[in-house]
C-alpha cells in the first residue's frame, strides 16, 4: 500500500468542513423570515412527513458516507488505523490481543465513569441555576431514545475521527488529536444554529456535553486508537446523562 498522502487527507477534511459550513448557513438563511410565498414553501418542506427520514439519511451520508468514501476512494488519504478501526497494536498472539482489548475496555470504562460524573455534576449545577432563575422548561435531548443516542454517538465519533486523520498525518499523534479538535471547534463556531443554541437554556446543555465528549474522545483515542470503544463511551455517557436529566425534570 502506498504511503498516506497528507495533501489528499487535508483536501477531504477541508471539503467536509466546507460542506458543513455551506449546509448549516444555507439552512439558517432559509429559516429566517421571508415573504409569505417563501415561508409557505419552507413550511411545506419541513412539515413533509418524510422530511425527518430524509434528514437522517443526508446526515448518514455526511457523517458516515463521506469518511467511508475517503477510506475507499481517497487513495490512502485516510487509513483505517487513523480512523481508529484497527486498534493501537496488532499482535500475532491471540492472548496478547485479548489482553490489549481488556486493558483498553477497562481504560474506556474508567474514563467514561469519570466523564459522566463530572458532566452530571455540571448538569445539576446548571439545572439548579436555571431553577433559581425561574426556568423549568425541559432540556432538549433529555427524552431521546437509546437508539437515537447511539446513532448520534456513531455519527459524531466517526466525524471527529475523520477530522483527526489529516492532522495526525501532518502533526503526529499528540498534536494531531488537538488539530482534529480544533477543526471540530471551527466547524461548530461557524454554525449559526450552534452559536444561537449556546444562548438557549434548553439547548445549551446538550451542545456543551457534546463539546466535552469531543475532548474525551480525543483522550480516549490517544490511549486506545479504537473508534468502536469511543462510540460505546459516547453512547454510555450521553445515555446516562439523558436518564439523569429525565429524573430531574
Amino acid at each position: 500500500m502506498d504511503a498516506p498522502e497528507p495533501i489528499a487527507a487535508w483536501l477531504w477534511a477541508s471539503g467536509s468542513l466546507l460542506l458543513s459550513i455551506l449546509w448549516t448557513n444555507l439552512t439558517w438563511f432559509f429559516r429566517r423570515p421571508r415573504s409569505d410565498t417563501a415561508n409557505e414553501i419552507v413550511s411545506r418542506l419541513t412539515n413533509w412527513r418524510f422530511a425527518p427520514s430524509l434528514l437522517q439519511f443526508l446526515r448518514l451520508l455526511y457523517y458516515i458516507g463521506l469518511p467511508y468514501g475517503a477510506l475507499l476512494w481517497g487513495r490512502d488519504a485516510v487509513i483505517a488505523s487513523l480512523l481508529g478501526l484497527g486498534g493501537k497494536k496488532v499482535d500475532v498472539t491471540p492472548a496478547a490481543n485479548w489482553l490489549d482489548w481488556a486493558y483498553d475496555v477497562g481504560w474506556t470504562a474508567a474514563l467514561g465513569i469519570v466523564a459522566w460524573a463530572l458532566l452530571a455534576l455540571g448538569w445539576r449545577a446548571y439545572r439548579r441555576a436555571l431553577g433559581d432563575a425561574g426556568s423549568k422548561s425541559p432540556v432538549a435531548g433529555a427524552d431521546a431514545s437509546g437508539w437515537a443516542l447511539l446513532r448520534e454517538a456513531a455519527f459524531h465519533e466517526v466525524h471527529w475521527a475523520f477530522y483527526r486523520n489529516a492532522p495526525l498525518l501532518t502533526l503526529g499523534a499528540y498534536w494531531g488529536i488537538w488539530g482534529g479538535l480544533a477543526m471540530a471547534a471551527l466547524e461548530a463556531a461557524l454554525n449559526p444554529v450552534w452559536r444561537k443554541g449556546l444562548a438557549d437554556p434548553q439547548k445549551a446543555p446538550a451542545q456543551l456535553m457534546r463539546g466535552a465528549l469531543a475532548v474525551v474522545s480525543g483522550a480516549l483515542f490517544w490511549q486506545t486508537h479504537n473508534l468502536w470503544l469511543a462510540v460505546m463511551l459516547h453512547w454510555g455517557v450521553s445515555w446516562g446523562l439523558a436518564l439523569c436529566a429525565k429524573r430531574e425534570t
